[in-house]
């Protein structure tokens, strides 16, 4: 039997996750410091700062598989708090990492990473998982060193190791800030849209994101520890726009005294191959349905 923990379950990745965990009729504890008001999951309301405490939790409720969503959630979340960014990202993932390997019951640990490990690349070709981690930003950071944890542990524990280098996470729902949401915000105001300087990106759709998060966990073809998550496609901000606009592109205005940031293609080939990861929702469609949820 399998029963799952799914951290951050009141947040956008895990809320997601655990829906479909759900409707597969798995059994799931969501764990998460804040409420939420999804009357159909379980849910404790704990966060990641004792490992003991999280030990019993897990051992209490029998848990096997453990998926980690939770975590500050992208460079723009307490951005001007770094140590607390890396207590929550780095300490807090490490106690229930080891609560995990302290329990007895757990076999199969995914944690939910970030490209944001990377940094900032763009090579011709997609870049595969084992690329030079160079993080640019404090989150990045927290990512990068959870990351090298796992590694040093893969294949030297007894628990099934598996770590998502997920790229921008877009959808409706999203309560963080991110420039997909802006620029539909823009196109449903009729207003301009400011932005900073990117080349074009990989993004996954949230429900793309979250069925590989559970295929990844449940697949028992995994080779390797790190796996790419995206769809297989470069967007351009002014694609984004002109897919909020519906044919009349909202107005980019670009603050020229940010830096630049790259973010290139990524190799999906190993997810394709170990757990049939195969995005549906390219960016015109996934625009599409944040600006008719919007509506609503």
């Amino acid at each position: 039997m399998k029963k799952f923990l799914v951290s951050g379950a009141s947040g956008f990745l895990g809320s997601a996750v655990i829906l479909r965990l759900l409707r597969a009729r798995h059994e799931v504890v969501g764990l998460d410091p804040v409420a939420t008001s999804d009357t159909t999951q379980r849910l404790i309301i704990d966060d990641l700062s004792d490992r003991s405490r999280l030990r019993t939790i897990l051992q209490a409720e029998s848990i096997t598989h453990v998926i980690h969503c939770g975590g500050v959630s992208g460079p723009m979340v307490l951005a001007d708090a770094p140590a607390r960014v890396m207590e929550i990202n780095v300490m807090g993932s490490l106690h229930l990492l080891l609560a995990s390997l302290d329990s007895g019951c757990v076999k199969t640990f995914l944690y939910c990473s970030s490209v944001s490990a990377v940094g900032d690349f763009y090579e011709k070709e997609p870049i595969t998982a084992d690329y030079p981690l160079r993080p640019t930003s404090t989150y990045g950071c927290s990512k990068a060193a959870v990351d090298m944890v796992l590694r040093g542990l893969w294949q030297r524990t007894p628990i099934d190791l598996c770590a998502l280098h997920l790229t921008g996470i877009y959808g409706p729902g999203r309560r963080t800030a991110f420039v997909v949401d802006d620029i539909v915000a823009g196109a449903l105001r009729n207003e301009p849209v400011h932005v900073e300087p990117t080349t074009d990106w990989p993004y996954i759709y949230i429900d793309d994101a979250a069925d590989a998060v559970v295929a990844a966990c449940l697949s028992q073809r995994r080779r390797e520890l790190f796996y790419f998550i995206a769809y297989p496609e470069q967007v351009a901000l002014e694609q984004l726009a002109a897919a909020a606009g519906q044919g009349q592109a909202v107005r980019l205005v670009y603050d020229n005294a940010a830096k630049r940031t790259a973010r290139g293609p990524l190799d999906i080939r190993p997810a394709q191959r170990d757990f049939a990861f195969a995005p549906k929702v390219d960016y015109r469609e996934g625009v599409r349905r944040m600006v008719e949820a919007s509506q609503k």
